[in-house]
């Protein structure tokens, strides 16, 4: 079974159109149309973890194939609608801006390690 496989199968599974998969995740139907078509075209990692996040289906099998195919009930916290959007938005950036992203989170955990007493001097 190869990923455009598995994405139909998700699709199938969950009575979804590509519409509505492509809302939940925030990508484009010709995204999810072209990823239907054409094997060599590789779903991100971030995309397969919204996947999981939103249904279910481990990241590892829906990028490879790797069983288990759904996650273990009891791990981490589902992601939020707001974590979701900005994952979608990160898929979407240039390698400069995840860079200049990076970047900030960074320098806001500096600020809090400053403001905490945890990074030196404050």
């Amino acid at each position: 079974m190869n990923q455009c496989d598995r994405i139909r199968l998700i699709l199938q599974e969950n009575k979804l159109k590509q519409k509505d998969l492509a809302a939940e995740i925030g990508v484009t139907e010709s995204y999810i149309s072209v990823l239907l078509k054409k094997p060599e075209i590789r779903l991100s990692r971030s995309i397969a973890v919204l996947i999981e996040e939103k249904y279910g289906y481990r990241a590892e099998w829906v990028l490879n194939g790797s069983e288990p195919r759904f996650r273990q009930s009891g791990g981490r916290e589902p992601l939020s609608e707001l974590h979701r959007k900005a994952l979608a938005r990160l898929e979407k950036m240039n390698g400069a801006q995840v860079k200049a992203v990076l970047a900030f989170i960074n320098s806001l955990d500096d600020i809090e390690k400053a403001l905490t007493g945890r990074g030196g001097s404050a």
